[in-house]
């Protein structure tokens, strides 16, 4: 196989092993945050992506899985975990700005539902698991794992 060749399939394998691994984060920490806040409506809170350590962790994870796979060297080792702490930096940055927006959508959807649905309805919504807003959630205590939040 050409060099060129080798180098442009290591390199696209990268930017699809970025684009899975940002992925699957950013959907593993969306699932763990509605399950943490107690639902799929917005049930509050701020927290903005993985911490840290969960994030090296992972790099060095992927990092040591692409080393054994695709033999790499130490130098493309290092621009790659280069890529991935730059993929986690942008992911976080989109996490940051979408925040309010996805905020403001939870809230418009939790206001119409509100709207159609008489008080027992909108309780018997706020105990279903399918995502409905969390318990309390009328009077902004919502938290289905906790007590209510003062």
């Amino acid at each position: 196989m050409h060099a060129r060749l080798r180098a442009g399939l290591v390199i696209a394998a990268v930017v699809v092993a970025s684009a899975i691994a940002g992925a699957a984060v950013d959907r593993n920490v969306v699932m763990r945050n509605v399950r943490q806040r107690g639902g799929g409506f917005g049930g509050g809170g701020d927290r903005r992506g993985p911490p840290p350590e969960m994030e090296a962790r992972r790099r060095t994870e992927m990092l040591d899985k692409m080393t054994k796979e695709l033999s790499l060297t130490p130098a493309q080792r290092a621009g790659l975990d280069s890529v991935f702490q730059r993929t986690d930096s942008s992911l976080r940055a989109i996490r940051r700005d979408m925040q309010p927006r996805l905020k403001q959508v939870f809230e418009t959807s939790r206001a119409e539902m509100n709207a159609r649905l008489d008080s027992a309805q909108r309780q018997k919504l706020a105990g279903m698991k399918f995502g409905g807003p969390p318990r309390g959630w009328e009077d902004g205590r919502g938290n289905r794992n906790g007590p209510p939040r003062p």
